[in-house]
């Protein structure tokens, strides 16, 4: 894959796609258990379940339309696409919920909304057919 900027990003929520957006991450992470017995060596471990979670940042937008109307305890399927969703372009995807729910405002400033989201079930990595 070549290098890219995320200047062609978006997220979905279902099919519709969350205006203003200007940023996400997304992290996935798995948790380990420790196998190793008193007098080894060296400690061995073992891989459990994973997780994952995220936020999705965006430059405030109150119309309907614009489909920032999520509150924290929402469940939503998303997809983030940091190059855009042109065919042949990767994106993540899976359902999860919205933990929590932020907006930001400064009188010399841009008002933003943040979303702070965890996986429910696994996290798919998928290329736009």
């Amino acid at each position: 894959m070549a290098r890219h900027s995320g200047k062609n990003l978006k997220v979905l929520h279902g099919a519709n796609e969350i205006d203003g957006c200007d940023g996400f991450d997304i992290e996935e992470t798995h948790g380990t258990t420790d196998l190793t017995s008193a007098g080894e060596a060296w400690k061995s471990h073992e891989t459990v379940q994973g997780e994952w979670s995220g936020t999705i940042t965006m430059k405030a937008d109150h119309a309907a339309a614009a489909n920032q109307t999520l509150r924290s305890g929402d469940s939503i399927n998303i997809s983030g696409y940091t190059e855009g969703d042109a065919t042949g372009k990767t994106f993540l995807s899976g359902t999860c919920t919205i933990t929590s729910h932020k907006v930001a405002a400064a009188f010399d400033g841009t008002v933003t909304r943040e979303y702070s989201v965890m996986g429910n079930g696994a996290l798919s990595v998928d290329v736009v057919a």
